[in-house]
């Protein structure tokens, strides 16, 4: 059939059960443990008061009203809130009015509303917030020892505990990236086994979208494509061909998915669809209202039906699993 870049090719499957597989999964190290540890220390180091000026990373406790036209704005009053400034917990106009002041202090700053702001009768308007700033503290430079009392303040019952949450938590990190590399490269198998005539003019037009969106970073990096090429012992047709190669691995890729899916009746209820939502939000920490706007139910589905194929070729693959060498 003629192919277009509107054009879906015609797939025959290959193989995609049984496929033999190594599964290697990095080894926790002491070391690790033993740094993770020494960063806790470091992050759970204590806060001192200080009388210098507010600054990012002070942990600050303040007082937070806001008035319209001298009257008090209802839900706007904050006592004794304390906030790490710097972490986004306070909103970004408020923060940046606490820079530069000092414990005792009370001072104002203006804000003006959006337009189109939820509470309608604020939007466009300008309010004035008053900040009573009663403490800034500034965590100590020497960390805290890392010895029981640091375990016990994290919620274990010892150091042993904590070093065995740490051990157990990379642990489960190692194995999901095992699980995660051998997903994607038994897809690029079975894409690599089935048989499609791919269109050339789309992996063309992909390898020099490639090619123009390199030569973009580096006029950025002030280097020319020879220069680039020189340093990494290529020319330009190689770079073209190696962008063609990973572009048509991506396709066969696309193309397993749907086949694998279809053959082996995997679909996403829209139970699943929002369940990945959900997962989105909580990973990025970004509302599930704005995840929603960037992505569509088609995108999340298609990406859901793609780990589904995934976990399918993972169990029903000939694996070998393996622990590294430290």
């Amino acid at each position: 059939m003629e192919q277009t870049a509107n054009t879906t090719p015609q797939v025959t499957l290959g193989q995609y059960k049984g496929l033999e597989i190594t599964r290697r999964v990095r080894p926790v190290t002491e070391k690790a443990v033993e740094l993770e540890v020494n960063s806790q220390a470091r992050i759970h180091a204590p806060f001192c008061p200080t009388d210098a000026p507010a600054a990012r990373g002070c942990r600050v406790t303040l007082d937070f009203a806001g008035f319209l036209d001298g009257e008090p704005i209802p839900d706007s009053q904050m006592q004794n809130v304390t906030v790490q400034l710097g972490t986004g917990q306070l909103m970004p106009a408020a923060e940046q009015a606490v820079y530069g002041h000092c414990a005792g202090e009370t001072f104002r700053f203006d804000f003006t509303y959006p337009e189109e702001f939820r509470v309608a009768e604020l939007s466009g308007r300008t309010a004035q917030f008053e900040i009573c700033l009663h403490t800034v503290e500034q965590k100590q430079k020497q960390p805290r020892p890392a010895d029981d009392a640091l375990a016990q303040s994290l919620g274990f019952a010892d150091l042993a505990a904590l070093k065995e949450a740490i051990r157990s938590r990379k642990k489960a990190s190692h194995e999901a990236n095992a699980d995660r590399l051998m997903g994607m490269k038994l897809l690029e198998m079975a894409g690599q086994n089935l048989t499609a005539e791919l269109p050339a003019a789309v992996l063309d037009q992909s390898a020099e979208h490639e090619m123009q969106q390199l030569r973009a970073r580096l006029l950025k990096s002030k280097m020319t494509m020879e220069m680039y090429c020189k340093a990494n012992r290529t020319d330009q047709d190689a770079l073209r061909a190696d962008y063609r190669k990973a572009a048509e691995t991506q396709m066969r890729s696309m193309l397993a998915v749907r086949a694998i899916a279809a053959a082996e009746h995997i679909t996403v209820s829209n139970g699943e669809v929002d369940a990945e939502y959900a997962r989105l939000s909580k990973l990025h920490g970004t509302p599930e209202e704005e995840i929603r706007r960037v992505l569509t139910r088609d995108a999340v589905a298609a990406a859901v039906t793609n780990q589904k194929v995934q976990r399918f070729l993972i169990d029903h693959a000939a694996v070998t699993s393996i622990v590294e060498k430290e």
